[in-house]
């Protein structure tokens, strides 16, 4: 190894993929560190990140993998807004709230999109927010004004019985995907009322951009073959560190805003040996770790898009009642309702200039057990009909349903 530690191969895809927010060049704004309890907020965010990062990647069987943590947290944190009792209880368990009230939750995450988001040049985050409502399907107006106020969410009507409006959904994810991630939703169930949905967008250069001409062909030793790769190639001044788990770099992108940390296994391990490790401790204990050293970079290029029904990694984390018929989230509505499902879909591409990533999470929610003192009746196997005359009680009709015909 040249100067141990600092050539660095790197032999795998499955990269812990982070975003650092920096300071700002702007000095009359606000820096977040003022933001009250803003930085224990962004500890309890990560814990989360790792702790939903970890069950993805242990039952993952695909070779690259990606979520967002920040799209999945806005898209619960906007949900959280309606639940209640047990159910609200579940919501603080598993995204770590209970240390936090309502309205420290709102204005902190509030906080967090003004401070991700960048529109600099060779740089941009974009973040939205939408909440589409099924026509006639009465929510109440404090859950929406919150999701308004602080994660700025559209809100759209629509007749969910009309195909029209599963493309006006996904239109609206391509659009703040830049076309990335066409669309997130197959299709809309009867019983399905909200799809709460978060889109970002990432573009951003490299701080040192890699050369073209240096990219080469070379190995790429995956977990069930070996094969051709286009490896790109930078030497320069890096924080760098290591230790007997794995070799790490941070790869800053241009005005210092956000930092892509990459993480290679030492020899004897693998990418499971470094999850298992990995903790919020540790990842800040690391973090303090680094300093600066002459890098010799050998790094992949490389795209992909990645999507998870995450339903049963939530539910092992603690968020099962919300899933459940007896989820409360009469912040929402009167109605009876859970979370259907929660779906994230991924796109990155990494290459000499720099990087492009995009994220969309959709949550579902949908109509669950009716009111005891309500009877459910569904026609949904052969029944039996009559069409009588009320005032003389006549039977004028009478008749089978065995299937359902539309006969010409």
């Amino acid at each position: 190894m040249i100067n141990k530690g600092n050539l660095i191969l790197i032999k795998l895809l499955c990269i812990v993929f982070v975003f650092q927010s920096c300071t700002s060049n702007i000095e009359e704004e606000k820096k977040f560190d003022t933001v009250t309890n803003g930085e224990t907020f962004i500890k309890a965010n990560n814990k989360f990140a790792f702790d939903i990062f970890k069950k993805v990647s242990n039952l993952e069987t695909k070779e690259n993998t990606m979520i967002s943590p920040v799209s999945l947290s806005l898209a619960l944190a906007m949900t959280y807004n309606g639940s209640e009792g047990v159910t609200k209880a579940a919501f603080e368990n598993t995204l770590n709230y209970s240390n936090f009230d309502a309205a420290e939750i709102n204005t902190i995450n509030k906080e967090i999109i003004h401070h991700l988001a960048s529109s600099s040049s060779g740089s941009l985050f974009e973040i939205a927010n939408s909440i589409w409502v099924k026509k006639e399907f009465l929510v109440k107006e404090d859950f929406l004004d919150v999701n308004k106020n602080f994660y700025n969410a559209e809100v759209r009507n629509l007749d969910f019985s009309d195909i029209n409006s599963l493309n006006i959904i996904n239109d609206w994810v391509s659009d703040k995907t830049n076309q990335k991630i066409p669309k997130i939703l197959e299709k809309i169930n009867s019983l399905d009322v909200m799809f709460l949905i978060n889109a970002l967008y990432f573009k951003s250069d490299w701080k040192y951009t890699f050369n073209v001409k240096d990219t080469e062909d070379a190995p790429f030793y995956g977990e069930n073959s070996t094969q051709s790769v286009k490896m790109m190639n930078l030497t320069n001044d890096l924080s760098f560190y290591e230790n007997e788990h794995f070799m790490a770099v941070k790869l800053p992108y241009k005005n210092d805003k956000y930092t892509m940390t990459l993480f290679l296994p030492n020899e004897s391990k693998t990418t499971s040996d470094i999850l298992e490790v990995l903790n919020i401790e540790k990842w800040y204990a690391w973090n303090t770790l680094f300093s600066t050293k002459e890098v010799v970079l050998k790094m992949p290029k490389f795209k992909f898009s990645y999507e998870k029904l995450l339903n049963n990694s939530l539910i092992d984390l603690g968020l099962g009642n919300a899933f459940s018929a007896d989820a409360n989230f009469k912040g929402i509505s009167n109605e009876n309702l859970s979370v259907s499902f929660v779906i994230q879909k991924t796109f990155i591409e990494v290459n000499e200039k720099g990087t492009e990533a995009a994220a969309v999470t959709a949550v579902g929610i949908s109509t669950t057990s009716i009111d005891p003192s309500k009877k459910v009746m569904t026609l949904n196997k052969p029944f039996l009909f009559s069409i009588t005359e009320n005032e003389t009680g006549s039977i004028c009709f009478i008749g089978k349903i065995g299937m359902p015909k539309n006969d010409n």
